[in-house]
């Protein structure tokens, strides 16, 4: 047995009937079925983001103009980024690991964000290794081939100024 339909009825700025009704939206032709399009949509929407995965697609989505101008300047003009590409494939995992923390839940809140620190914190790690292997040589495969070195050198000296100091805390 199908659910039954329930009638609504809006008000809606003349800009925003406008744009409903030059809403190509699949198989919609009237208002209402644009409507019920747009709130299937924005339910969908709302549902991936409560998942690991539905919130690395949301991010992979709204990061996809980036890729593909980085896909543009390395297919037109042979120039690549590494560096961006290692923030478009991590930032989606980083957020979606901070999306997903049970803040408010059972485990207590101290055990459940003691677990996130963890798993970001390895999340991190691993792009900080892959940007510590871009700053291996002088030049890397980045559209400005010293960026790395520009970034990683004055990090190097506070890591050095933490070795020759070691915390006395523990």
């Amino acid at each position: 047995m199908g659910a039954k339909s329930v009638p609504l009825s809006v008000r809606l700025s003349r800009e925003d009937a406008a744009y409903i009704a030059s809403l190509k939206a699949g198989d919609a032709v009237t208002m209402s079925e644009k409507v019920r399009h747009l709130v299937s949509q924005a339910r969908i929407e709302a549902e991936r983001g409560e998942t690991f995965e539905g919130v690395v697609e949301q991010t992979e989505d709204t990061l996809a103009p980036l890729k593909q101008a980085l896909d543009y300047l390395e297919q037109e003009q042979g120039k690549r980024s590494a560096l961006l590409r290692s923030l478009i494939v991590a930032l989606p995992r980083i957020l979606a690991e901070l999306e997903a923390a049970d803040v408010d839940g059972d485990p207590p809140v101290f055990e459940s964000l003691r677990d996130l620190e963890t798993s970001v914190a390895t999340r991190i790690r691993d792009l900080l290794d892959q940007f510590a292997r871009l700053s291996v040589t002088r030049e890397a495969p980045c559209l400005d081939p010293s960026i790395m070195r520009k970034t990683t050198e004055p990090l190097m000296e506070l890591l050095d100024i933490i070795k020759a100091n070691p915390s006395t805390g523990e």
